[in-house]
């Protein structure tokens, strides 16, 4: 009985699934042959806005390392990290910028004893100058005196002349009257002794005029002398003052100041340590950041670089402070860097209250390109690519599918997905495949659905 029972169930299962098989294949059949049946799309009108996102980083302003420029120990320690400075400052134009705030200062006893021996080379030249001030003033009062026994002497001249001129004519004449026995010898004798005396007052006088000029030309290369001492102890002077004031200028530099108004984030001394000098790659003393204003670095790609201008509106998004923040582009590399193919891109964000901090990670939003509302698009799924070439499929009036040939301008992310623009190849008032392009032909018929 179970053995008979066992056949019947196995014939009863095949009958039932040949009868299946039969009732299915025509439906099959049916379907190879049956239309697609589409619902079209029409291009869209709208405003466009195309808008590259990419993360960044916030940077402060301006950061500047502080290096000891001579050697020397720390004196005093003014401020700590996290500690606020002010930098130089001007309250006119017409009075003389405040240095930045005292960050720290050294002490180099080296440099104390030079910048004293130097003031000393100051004031002994100061004392030549002066010195050499009171020569001149002696040398032109001589230069003075002998000018005065020249004109003295020489007003003397014509009155010994005079007196010379007048005992020689007396003396001729009375030499004829001796001769004429009408005087005595012995008057003759005395004209002739006042005749010689009239003559030697008259060389005595030439010679006090010569002494005189020679005493005036003295005088005059004394003045010479004077001057040209002057101004070697002057040029004397003036060099002892620009060593004085290059021995201050580098005991100057034994005071840190703060370069600008901002925040110091590093500190690398204390009191009584020796520093040295280094350069900008040793190790700093302070770090000072300024980030009243920050920069927002990012890289925009290729693709979108070619948008991206000076003054462009950009929202910045950083996640820690769960806000959005405002600012402009403000710089760009403009050239592309070669190994990332992206642009250096710089954004200006004002930051009175601080709260963005150089370090925080930031998404930047830029407005690229803007079209008007009356711009032609079309989502990206109703869009073929093929090489270089831009179509979408259209269903003619036959319900047939045809290729249109079309060029293809910003895309634009919407809140529903992303557009596309027509630049042209459509009107607007053609019907189109919006998605599934693959998966059509050109004059492929298929079955047009209105949407409800």
């Amino acid at each position: 009985m179970p053995t008979k029972l066992l056949l019947f169930s196995i014939s009863l299962a095949t009958l039932t699934g040949c009868g299946s098989t039969d009732a299915t294949s025509a439906p099959a059949i049916e379907f190879a042959h049956s239309v697609m049946r589409v619902t079209p799309i029409k291009p869209t009108r709208k405003t466009l806005v195309r808008i590259t996102a990419q993360p960044g980083q916030i940077e402060a302003f301006e950061e500047t390392a502080i290096h000891a420029k001579l050697a020397g120990f720390v004196k005093k320690v003014h401020v700590d990290i996290g500690d606020r400075v002010t930098g130089p400052s001007r309250v006119s134009t017409d009075q003389p910028e405040q240095p930045g705030q005292i960050l720290a200062e050294l002490e180099i006893p080296e440099l104390d004893a030079e910048l004293k021996q130097k003031q000393a080379l100051v004031a002994q030249a100061a004392a030549e100058v002066t010195q050499s001030e009171a020569g001149i003033k002696v040398a032109k009062s001589a230069k003075t005196s002998a000018e005065a026994l020249v004109a003295e002497a020489r007003a003397s001249v014509e009155r010994a002349d005079a007196m010379y001129e007048r005992w020689k004519s007396e003396f001729e004449r009375v030499r004829e009257l001796v001769a004429k026995q009408a005087v005595t010898q012995k008057v003759a004798d005395e004209t002739e002794q006042q005749f010689k005396a009239a003559d030697a007052a008259r060389r005595e006088i030439a010679a006090k005029i010569k002494s005189t000029q020679a005493k005036l030309s003295e005088a005059s290369a004394n003045i010479e002398k004077a001057d040209a001492d002057l101004v070697a102890a002057q040029s004397k002077h003036k060099v002892a003052e620009a060593d004085e004031q290059k021995t201050r200028a580098l005991l100057s530099y034994a005071t840190l100041r703060a370069p600008f108004d901002g925040v110091i984030t590093e500190r690398h001394l204390d009191t009584g340590h020796l520093v040295q000098p280094s350069g900008a790659s040793g190790k700093s003393l302070f770090v000072v950041v300024r980030a009243d204003t920050v920069r927002i670095s990012l890289d925009v790609p290729e693709a979108d670089a070619g948008f991206i201008e000076t003054g462009k509106p950009a929202t910045i998004k950083v996640p820690s402070l769960a806000a959005t923040f405002v600012g402009k582009v403000a710089r760009t590399a403009w050239t592309l860097q070669t190994s990332s193919r992206t642009l250096r891109t710089e954004i200006d964000v004002e930051n009175p209250s601080g709260r963005l901090r150089p370090g925080m990670y930031a998404t930047a939003e830029i407005e690229v390109a803007r079209r008007p509302a009356d711009t032609l698009s079309l989502p990206k799924s109703a869009i073929l690519k093929q090489g270089a070439e831009s179509y979408c499929l259209g269903i003619t009036s036959q319900n047939k599918i045809e290729k249109l040939a079309i060029k293809t301008g910003i895309v634009a992310v919407t809140p529903t997905g992303t557009d596309i623009e027509i630049v042209y190849g459509l009107t607007g008032e053609e019907s189109l495949i919006g998605a599934n392009l693959t998966a059509y032909k050109e004059g492929q018929a298929v079955e047009v659905i209105v949407a409800k």
